[in-house]
């Protein structure tokens, strides 16, 4: 009994490495209450700041290297999710993101410089599990009782992210050696050694019990991971390809030059009647006189000049030309038509459902705008039919069902509204089942097409209607047409 009595008023106290404590949780992080976003946003980025700042002294301290690798991805992924956090906190009213620690948390920063060896792993290991377990309870009751949106979405963004670092740290602190219990400075780290001797000049009756070192030794057994993973179900639904051709307006260029009008005269026929000349000759009888002289008779005899007239008459010239008028033929050659074409084959453009439309070139782009009609219904460009534009009554289309070129029904048209920038929408009623859960969206006119009794709209799913934002009956920037109103819609026959 005086043995047992004196060992144990001789045992020496045992001083247990304490790892740095946090700060402690607000009533509200353990309570079910509502957390304000100034508290959330405030309380999210001092937890993110002390990660970091920890984790950049464990890349310069720490000695294992699980650890270091640990803090270096803490160092990545917390100054990524601290950005987001200063997004995210934008035009929240009273949400100030601070830029320094608070006291205690630049306390347990400080107490962590001071630890070195083997106890740093430890001491910042614990406080990482500890950290991300306030910041898991935190960001998960914010995700689901949020009053901000935008700061719930990043909240329920970055829990995934969290608990993954939850539980990566948890299998670290359990993979580390136990921690040295007693080891005192100086000491090399192992326990004081008693011995039971008698010290001189302490008398007979002092009684010194040696307590040998506990050795404590852990076998930890390499875990067993197994993973099975099932072969993924790849669907891959490809819809039928639409192949668009647009073909610009041929130019036409057609030169007639000026008509050249030859009149070809042929040489007149001219016939001349020449008739014979009647010529008379007028001789008078000559006057003789015989003188008989005394002598012998001088006979003289005077010769009358004759006089000739010739009587000549007017030759009768007859120009005998076409009894009609002239002949004149045109001859016109026939006009030359220039088409330019681009040589070449045309460009094929491959336009998948849900994805950006962009020209191959500029050019291209500013042709294919100029080429195509600015309000095409687009179920005409998928089964080739021919739309004409008919006006119908707002009554008429109101009740209608709408489909998709799949032929699935999307929802029925309650009314046709007017937009404030002038153009005409439809108003469907999607989803829910006898009117309850329905959703409202409105769809502009031109993007549908009637065919009997039934609109036709291409590229849209029941998922894609869901995702459209719901439609708002109190808006005042749409007006309800009247049922004799009329709707402009694309009919395809």
């Amino acid at each position: 009994m005086l043995v047992l009595l004196a060992s144990a008023a001789f045992i020496p106290d045992v001083a247990l490495a304490q790892a740095p404590q946090p700060a402690p949780r607000p009533a509200s992080a353990q309570s079910g209450t509502q957390i304000p976003a100034a508290d959330f946003v405030n309380r999210a980025a001092v937890s993110n700041m002390l990660e970091i700042q920890s984790s950049q002294l464990a890349q310069q301290k720490a000695q294992n290297d699980r650890v270091r690798e640990f803090a270096h991805s803490m160092v990545q992924d917390h100054t990524a999710a601290g950005d987001k956090l200063k997004s995210a906190a934008q035009g929240v009213p009273g949400a100030t993101v601070p830029t320094s620690l608070d006291q205690p948390h630049q306390q347990m920063v400080q107490t962590l410089q001071s630890a070195s060896g083997p106890g740093f792993d430890r001491d910042y290991i614990q406080m990482q599990v500890t950290a991300h377990q306030d910041a898991v309870n935190l960001f998960d009751q914010y995700a689901q009782n949020g009053d901000n949106q935008q700061l719930k979405q990043f909240a329920q963004q970055t829990l995934p992210t969290l608990r993954e670092h939850l539980q990566s740290v948890e299998r670290i602190l359990n993979s580390l050696p136990p921690a040295q219990i007693g080891a005192a400075p100086g000491n090399g780290g192992q326990q004081p050694q008693q011995t039971a001797q008698n010290q001189a000049g302490q008398g007979p009756s002092r009684i010194v019990v040696q307590q040998p070192v506990p050795t404590v030794r852990v076998d930890q057994a390499s875990p067993q991971v197994t993973v099975q993973q099932p072969q993924p179900n790849v669907t891959v639904r490809q819809p039928q390809p639409e192949i668009l051709v647009r073909q610009p307006q041929p130019t036409v260029t057609v030169d007639i030059p000026q008509p050249e009008i030859v009149v070809r005269m042929p040489q007149p026929d001219v016939k001349v009647a020449m008739a014979q000349p009647q010529v008379q000759v007028n001789q008078p009888q000559p006057q003789v006189q015989v003188v008989q002289p005394q002598q012998q008779p001088q006979v003289q005899i005077q010769p009358a000049q004759p006089q000739v007239q010739v009587q000549q008459a007017q030759p009768q010239v007859q120009v005998q030309g076409a009894d009609n008028q002239p002949i004149v033929r045109y001859e016109r050659a026939e006009p030359r038509v220039v088409v330019n074409q681009p040589q070449g084959q045309p460009n094929v453009r491959i336009e998948r459902q849900g994805e950006g439309q962009q020209a191959n070139t500029p050019q291209q782009a500013q042709q294919q705008a100029a080429a195509r009609p600015a309000d095409t219904p687009a179920a005409s460009q998928t089964t080739g039919a021919l739309p004409t534009a008919q006006a119908l009554t707002a009554s008429r289309v109101s009740g209608m069902n709408l489909y998709n070129t799949q032929g699935n029904a999307l929802g029925d048209v309650e009314r046709v509204v007017q937009g404030s920038d002038g153009r005409q929408y439809i108003v469907v009623g999607a989803g829910g089942f006898l009117g309850i859960g329905e959703k409202h969206v409105a769809i502009p006119v031109d993007r549908v097409a009637v065919r009997g009794d039934r609109l036709i709209t291409q590229g849209l799913t029941e998922d894609q209607i869901r995702a459209l934002p719901s439609f708002d009956r109190n808006d005042r920037s749409f007006r309800q047409l009247e049922g004799n109103q009329p709707v402009q819609v694309s009919v395809l026959r």
